[in-house]
């Protein structure tokens, strides 16, 4: 199933990260971090360009939603939790 966002939202792929700590720490413990890399997979029609599938951009974290509708997960975020655009 396609899933396709809506209003203003950004369908997102996650990126992992890497972990160079050398103290051993539970596999579920996460640090939260502020902002987030992600890139974008595809976009609600109400967002306007510069922002399109293909992009990496970072977000604020916290304002990630994760949807999960029985078949896998997804995760989006509103196009106004940009905070900037990465370009090589």
């Amino acid at each position: 199933m396609k899933f396709e966002p809506r209003n203003r939202y950004l369908l997102i792929e996650r990126t992992p990260r890497e972990s160079n700590s050398f103290i051993a720490l539970p596999d579920d413990y996460q640090k939260v971090e502020k902002y987030e890399k992600v890139r974008i997979i595809s976009i609600s029609p109400d967002v306007k360009p510069p922002i399109g599938p293909g992009q990496q951009v970072v977000v604020l974290s916290h304002m990630i939603e994760e949807v999960d509708f029985g078949e896998g997960g997804v995760y989006l975020v509103l196009e106004n939790h940009i905070v900037g655009i990465l370009k090589e």
